[in-house]
């Protein structure tokens, strides 16, 4: 009698898709895509929102990898946010509802964000290009050499 440890080692595949499976059910699902409205939220700012685009990597600069600044956000600027990734990963989708002028105003708020991202970014990388240079054009340890006396012959 095969035990069923030994039958599902012989089935192969089966076993690693029961593993994977398992792993499956056990683990934490992923935030509802539908979300309630904050009872902060008038119905009627539902109707137009604002939409732009920004770059994923800034997207997740701004509002952290797991989107966890996005309600404190909102309830700071009495908004509703969505940022859905699109693109096949390359860009983010910013949706934002709310009244015009309030919308205008946090678009511009995440856009001077998403600015000060780019710029930091780039600096990094000068930064660290920087490093690579010195680091590279040092041949090895250098030793202080003594000062180089000036003579200065004639008169002047």
């Amino acid at each position: 009698m095969v035990d069923d440890a030994g039958a599902a080692r012989a089935q192969g595949d089966e076993w690693t898709s029961a593993q994977s499976l398992d792993t499956l059910l056990w683990s934490p699902l992923p935030p509802p895509r539908i979300r309630t409205r904050p009872w902060w939220f008038p119905v009627q700012e539902l109707r137009d929102p604002l939409v732009f685009y920004l770059e994923a990597w800034l997207a997740d600069s701004i509002f952290g990898p797991d989107r966890a600044i996005i309600p404190e956000m909102e309830w700071m600027s009495q908004v509703l946010l969505t940022v859905d990734i699109v693109n096949s990963g390359d860009f983010a989708e910013i949706t934002i509802f709310g009244r015009p002028r309030v919308q205008n105003r946090v678009k511009s708020v995440l856009l001077n964000l998403a600015s000060w991202h780019r710029k930091h970014r780039a600096r990094a990388e000068r930064m660290k290009q920087l490093e690579e240079f010195l680091k590279a054009g040092a041949p090895g340890p250098q030793t202080p050499e003594p000062p180089v006396a000036e003579v200065f012959s004639g008169a002047l």
